[in-house]
């Protein structure tokens, strides 16, 4: 069973449901595979060890079947529990279908601001506390490049990046300063990638990743000079608009050249 179920998860279309990774407990990542694995293929009951398995094998996540165990112990009604042959399974109920859609419009905008006059805190904010929980390739709109994005993007380790910009924004100097900086730069970080956008029509700065959405309100490299946020909002519940935007992205990506 479990290779078959195993392929099952890993060939499924899972957009429909939350995303996995924006949940951190046993509980709701649990639930959430009995919940996947009952609707999209009529298996309604599930073992510890093998939803384990599937949280292990698929969304390369470490978790044993007894943290499992434990947090569907204490779930009440969420889960219902059967006794049989193979040992105990669990089946989701209407109450932790409940239970998972309200962990994800709880969590689904974010806020993170930014004193003036605070760049480098404001660095550390957005690399540690933003850009590091960012899960898959980030596609990175931003038409004011400087030296501070990539000293960010630096911090990225084995992150795949698309930095979409128009240097045309930036004077004469601060546009050889940038070009010299990104020769150097690119000789360590071949993994990122950045494209100049030929038209006057990019204005806005965001984060597009596999998970969320992120919308800055101003340029990477001039954070923490003025007052400033960073929203986050939860891809799956703000789906129309991260569409329209990652279509827009794509777009501009393929009228764009490499810098």
């Amino acid at each position: 069973m479990e290779i078959d179920l195993v392929k099952n998860f890993k060939e499924a279309d899972v957009s429909d449901f939350p995303d996995f990774h924006s949940y951190e407990k046993p509980l709701e990542r649990g639930l959430w595979v009995l919940w996947v694995s009952k609707e999209k293929f009529g298996i309604n009951r599930l073992t510890a060890e093998q939803i384990a398995s599937i949280i292990r094998d698929v969304q390369e996540t470490s978790i044993e079947a007894t943290s499992i165990t434990g947090s569907f112990n204490r779930a009440g009604g969420k889960i219902h529990r059967y006794t049989e042959d193979k040992g105990t399974c669990f089946e989701i109920m209407r109450l932790g279908k409940d239970h998972l859609l309200s962990q994800v419009r709880e969590g689904s905008v974010n806020v993170f601001y930014f004193e003036p006059g605070r760049r480098y805190t404001s660095k550390r904010l957005l690399s540690k506390k933003i850009l590091d929980n960012l899960v898959g390739e980030l596609r990175i709109v931003d038409p004011y490049p400087g030296q501070r994005a990539l000293d960010v993007l630096g911090d990225l380790k084995n992150k795949g990046v698309k930095f979409l910009t128009r240097v045309e924004n930036l004077r004469q100097a601060e546009r050889n300063r940038f070009s010299h900086d990104l020769q150097d730069f690119r000789s360590e970080n071949p993994e990122v990638e950045f494209r100049n956008y030929p038209h006057a029509d990019i204005h806005d700065r965001y984060i597009i990743s596999s998970d969320v959405l992120v919308i800055l309100g101003h340029s990477i490299k001039d954070l923490g000079a003025k007052e400033s946020f960073a929203i986050v909002l939860n891809k799956n519940t703000n789906k129309n608009i991260v569409d329209a935007l990652t279509a827009n992205f794509h777009r501009r990506w393929e009228e764009s050249t490499t810098l």
